[in-house]
């Protein structure tokens, strides 16, 4: 039989204000993920103190070893970057810049032992700015990472960036993710565990998806990577969190 894919909750999109049990800094969210029951997280690759040039040497190690010492693992680096940033000549090398060194940070989390495996998660337009697919690729290659493209509906690509699936995404499109699924070519690079129901994003089990049947059909289709709860667009995060590891 086999396994259910381990459940990984997404830091990305959490409010920050006072009084919230992830606030105050990077290891405070890894810390509060560990105490709901999380075995695995998915870094915030926009969030202060998580952004890759933020990060020297002895910063990188100091976060693989908070993973570590929390027993968790590191599904990726989520870099929800505006999609439209890679197509405009304005903003296209500060978005391709950020991606390459996310990609070096998730590859180097993976050596050290903090995230298995290197992977970064982002939207990709359908036509990026001249360049953007090459420079990508190449920066993969180099530090042997990957990139999950969440378009939708989900692309073909070739080397190291793959489609990635977002449950909610697919539902909000009115697309039934179970059969997204099967329709892929290939497994997703990264799948999302997400929720959507007649007004847009929800926690899981309030919404269309059928959790178990979206799971199943990952592992069919070869899929042996966590799946990542994502909290982006909840009002409830606290609630959706604890959702997410029981739905």
């Amino acid at each position: 039989m086999l396994e259910e894919p381990v459940r990984s909750l997404s830091l990305a999109g959490l409010p920050q204000h006072l009084h919230v049990p992830w606030g105050g800094s990077p290891r405070a969210a890894i810390e509060w993920a560990a105490r709901l029951g999380y075995r695995s997280v998915q870094l915030d690759g926009t969030a202060a103190g998580v952004r890759a040039r933020e990060l020297d040497r002895s910063a990188r190690r100091d976060l693989a070893a908070v993973l570590r010492r929390m027993q968790l693992e590191c599904s990726g680096i989520d870099l929800w970057i505006p999609v439209s940033h890679f197509s405009d000549p304005s903003h296209v090398d500060r978005a391709v810049l950020a991606t390459v060194q996310a990609v070096e940070l998730a590859a180097e989390l993976s050596l050290l032992g903090g995230c298995t495996p290197g992977i970064v998660s982002l939207t990709l337009p359908s036509e990026p700015a001249p360049g953007v697919r090459i420079s990508l690729n190449a920066a993969c290659e180099r530090f042997g990472a990957c990139i999950a493209d969440h378009a939708w509906p989900p692309r073909a690509h070739e080397g190291p960036i793959g489609a990635g699936l977002d449950a909610a995404a697919a539902l909000m499109a009115g697309a039934d993710p179970v059969v997204a699924v099967s329709k892929l070519p290939e497994p997703p690079f990264s799948a999302r565990l997400s929720d959507a129901g007649a007004v847009g994003r929800c926690p899981l089990g309030a919404g269309r998806l059928d959790p178990l049947a979206y799971e199943a059909s990952l592992v069919t289709k070869g899929y042996r990577r966590s799946v990542i709860v994502d909290l982006r667009g909840l009002a409830d995060a606290e609630q959706a969190a604890a959702a997410g590891l029981r739905g």
